[in-house]
């Protein structure tokens, strides 16, 4: 195929299949991954007409794909060609299972095949990032952006009855991402029982999930047309309507490292040349150069491992694996946090029909009462062993009393500034109901890192999450199936259900102790998919990778933006945040 620079449009090359750039094309600004956080920023980049813009992906155009674009579709996708499907490691605290964990392949990444989930977050969560180094990133900078991407569709008479609930200051109307109540939402009683259950439990309807505090029950909002039921992911939102700008550019290949200017080395002052890529089909190995900035968007699981593969990392790994430090980063591909993810499946006394998106998050004292205070007080005097066995554990990668502070501002969140430490999804379709519940804010601290330098190993992450390793994650999840539990054995929702099938009486009894509820979780829990961390946003001190304009230490011209930014978990969906956070870093580079 005919290089870009023959005058082609982008419209034109998409309409013959995704274009291959020849070595010598080089572009202003290149954008490594399409998906929830990429999208956004060439969308943003290219509104300039006097740049140029390339996004590098491998995924294939998903648009027409039905089971995409039907919201009700979401758990088919997972097992389709659509979910990278990546794997762990054995894992030593869930009964030395692999676990899978799901990643969108195709341009719109994630957003793809995700369950839609718009939820941000609690304010005070966005406002500790400052305290890691993250200056400038806070809830009301991150709210603005919130709004200015979103389309928001207020929701209709009937919908307000069965709880849809917004406050309008917290919601743009004129961006690009369509948000809004499903059109099928359920309007039988199961909204009234689940709502007087919920509040029996000291669970009060949330007026607005997405105001900045998260606790309490909520019908939540998601990322769909509700006019069309159609669902509005990342590249229906910002490329598809955008793909005719003649300065736009969508390369199909997969990256495999930065490519840099001559210099020295290993002092901090590396200079992105080019982005090395291999083009579809064939994995022929070509190059992109770059005149202003490279942003790497390829998600938490894959944005360490081209670092790592380009030479930024902890030098132990990066010998051991027989590739020249570049720059001396050790945070690179630590600091993995995910939210571990299990469900109580009821048999129903009745057939649901319609989308039931009811979320319940939970604080501490919600779920340990009276305890509180001693729970605080263990977790407390646990930080410091908490720190050294994650330190020890990194490879030197991380350091003791970064990991101390770092531990000690969740503490505080937690414990202090009283966010939701717990979410339990409740829902019911056709002749079963579900709680699906998770911890928020783990302690537990896991790594991505690349398996070696051969090009094909660039998809193929080695990722251990660490789970359950420590006792406030364990006794945090056990007192949320606890929660789960006592809800369903309730009035009135316990009169709609006729018993529970997983996990069966025998496996958890009705008064199982609590090494039965810990066993349980081990033998079944799986991955949530929300992984943050790998690149953090912090201090070079603490760990970080990114500075507060996302620029890597050490490098010019070298920017991140995905779920890997994220310095800590938080009481929400990522993919809100994503948009808002990726909207930020295009205004900062314009």
């Amino acid at each position: 195929m005919r290089s870009f620079k023959s005058g082609l449009s982008a419209t034109l090359l998409l309409s013959l299949g995704f274009a291959s750039a020849a070595p010598s094309d080089s572009f202003d600004y290149v954008v490594v991954g399409a998906g929830t956080s990429g999208l956004v920023i060439a969308n943003r980049l290219s509104e300039d007409p006097s740049v140029s813009v390339a996004i590098i992906d491998p995924g294939p155009d998903e648009r027409d794909n039905p089971l995409v674009q039907n919201p009700a579709a979401w758990t088919s996708l997972l097992n389709t060609s659509v979910n990278w499907r990546y794997q762990t490691i054995p894992q030593v605290n869930a009964s030395n299972r692999i676990i899978e964990f799901d990643a969108g392949k195709g341009i719109g990444g994630t957003s793809l095949i995700n369950g839609m989930t718009y939820i941000r977050g609690d304010k005070a969560q966005f406002d500790a990032w400052e305290k890691l180094g993250a200056t400038g990133w806070n809830w009301e900078t991150l709210l603005l952006h919130y709004k200015k991407v979103e389309k928001f569709f207020a929701p209709l008479p009937w919908q307000i009855e069965v709880g849809a609930s917004v406050k309008e200051e917290f919601h743009g109307h004129h961006g690009q991402l369509r948000v809004g109540f499903t059109p099928v939402l359920q309007n039988g009683s199961f909204y009234h029982d689940s709502k007087v259950t919920w509040e029996g439990l000291g669970q009060a309807l949330n007026p607005d999930v997405n105001g900045g505090t998260t606790r309490g029950f909520d019908v939540w909002p998601q990322t769909l047309d509700p006019e069309q039921n159609l669902r509005w992911d990342s590249a229906r939102a910002f490329l598809w309507p955008i793909i005719g700008r003649k300065n736009l550019h969508l390369i199909n290949g997969t990256v495999s490292r930065v490519l840099w200017k001559s210099g020295r080395h290993g002092h901090d002052d590396a200079q992105v040349d080019a982005v090395e890529y291999l083009a579809n089909p064939g994995n022929t190995r070509k190059k992109v150069n770059i005149n202003r900035e490279a942003v790497i968007s390829a998600g938490a699981l894959r944005t360490p491992l081209i670092l790592e593969r380009s030479g930024i990392g902890n030098p132990k790994v990066l010998k051991s694996m027989g590739i020249k430090p570049v720059v001396s980063l050790p945070g690179v591909g630590e600091n993995l946090i995910d939210q571990p993810n299990i469900a109580l499946i009821y048999a129903s006394k009745a057939e649901h029909n319609g989308t039931s998106p009811y979320a319940t998050f939970a604080t501490a004292r919600d779920l340990f009462g009276d305890r509180t205070e001693e729970v605080a007080a263990q977790t407390q005097q646990e930080l410091k062993q908490w720190a050294k066995v994650a330190a020890a554990q990194s490879n030197g990668s991380l350091d003791v009393r970064a990991l101390e502070h770092i531990f000690q501002v969740q503490h505080d969140l937690i414990f202090i500034q009283n966010v939701t430490v717990a979410e339990t999804l409740t829902t019911a379709a056709q002749s079963i109901a579900v709680s699906a519940f998770w911890p928020l804010l783990p302690f537990s601290r896991g790594s991505v890192h690349i398996r070696s330098k051969r090009d094909e190993h660039i998809a193929e992450p080695v990722i251990d999450p660490k789970y359950l390793s420590n006792a406030f994650d364990a006794a945090t999840y056990i007192a949320a199936g606890r929660q789960a539990t006592d809800f369903w054995r309730r009035h009135p929702i316990s009169a709609t259900v006729a018993g529970q099938i997983t996990p069966n009486s025998t496996t958890l009894p009705e008064n199982a102790s609590d090494t039965q509820w810990l066993r349980w979780l081990q033998d079944s829990i799986g991955s949530n998919s929300h992984s943050i961390g790998t690149c953090s946003l912090a201090s070079r001190e603490l760990g970080g990778v990114v500075d507060p304009n996302l620029r890597v230490y050490g490098t010019s011209g070298l920017r991140i933006m995905d779920a890997s930014v994220l310095p800590m978990q938080i009481s929400g969906h990522l993919s809100s945040t994503l948009y808002a956070m990726s909207d930020r870093l295009a205004e900062l580079m314009k």
